[in-house]
């Protein structure tokens, strides 16, 4: 199994979503639609913002998957401005 379809399938049991569409969806060949939103910000409320409209307010504690990566590396979110 590849790294890309290993994440497709631990993506797809963390979300609910079937693994196909979660292929199809990373593609682009099928679009975003209300039910597939819901259960992503479902699975993952930290994100929603990020998500759904492509920002991020960390004193919410919604944040993005770079801004949690940055943080496991250095041990800092990266938005202070201190």
């Amino acid at each position: 199994m590849t790294q890309t379809s290993y994440k497709h399938k631990e993506f797809s049991e963390l979300s609910g979503l079937d693994r196909k569409k979660v292929k199809n969806l990373l593609d682009g060949n099928q679009r975003f639609n209300e039910e597939h939103i819901h259960l992503i910000t479902t699975a993952f409320p930290q994100y929603k913002m990020w998500f759904v409209f492509g920002q991020t307010q960390p004193e919410t504690e919604q944040t993005s998957p770079e801004l949690e990566e940055g943080a496991d590396s250095t041990g800092e979110t990266g938005t202070n401005t201190r």
